[in-house]
């Protein structure tokens, strides 16, 4: 099977409900590595650093603390892992609370092309238009925006995200020469 196979009615062919994730062992490694870090740079604060100490010594600890400090915020707070349902998607978060999407709610999805590259999502929430972007670099982006627009046939689509979404003419093509 070729990869647009693969895209082609992804949702039949993987099944639902469906999790895709950072890989955890990575996240909880670092999650993990980051507070012995903090916790290391406080036992040097406390127990070896005095009055006496070079300039260096004193500041290296508070250094380390906080690119620590910083990867555990980040490990966090950043999307963890997206929940495809029948009847929502949910992009869930370790230190934070979920968001749900409802299939029926979402309206447009486009690509949000500053600094950091995002999909963004615009969705309907009792009466209000609200937005929600995730980074691109999620692990099988690919499958999740054409898993997306499977689901929602009536979202709109910007210039970039209409090229990556499998056409229902390449759906047609891929049928006729299989």
């Amino acid at each position: 099977m070729n990869k647009l196979e693969d895209l082609i009615d992804i949702n039949k062919q993987k099944g639902l409900p469906r999790v895709y994730r950072f890989n955890q062992f990575m996240r909880w490694f670092t999650l993990t590595f980051g507070v012995l870090a903090i916790a290391y740079s406080f036992w040097l604060i406390f127990t070896k650093i005095g009055v006496d100490s070079s300039k260096f010594y004193k500041f290296v600890p508070f250094a380390i603390m906080f690119l620590a400090a910083n990867s555990v915020f980040k490990n966090l707070l950043t999307l963890n892992s997206i929940l495809f349902t029948k009847e929502k998607i949910a992009f869930r978060y370790l230190a934070r609370k979920s968001i749900k999407i409802y299939w029926n709610a979402l309206k447009r999805m486009e690509l949000n092309d500053a600094k950091r590259k995002m999909i963004r999502l615009k969705y309907s929430d009792n009466d209000k238009e609200k937005v929600f972007e995730f980074t691109i670099n999620f692990p099988n982006m690919l499958e999740i925006v054409n898993s997306i627009a499977e689901m929602c046939p009536d979202i709109l689509f910007d210039e970039f995200i209409e090229k990556v979404i499998i056409s229902d003419k390449e759906k047609l093509r891929n049928r006729k020469n299989t």
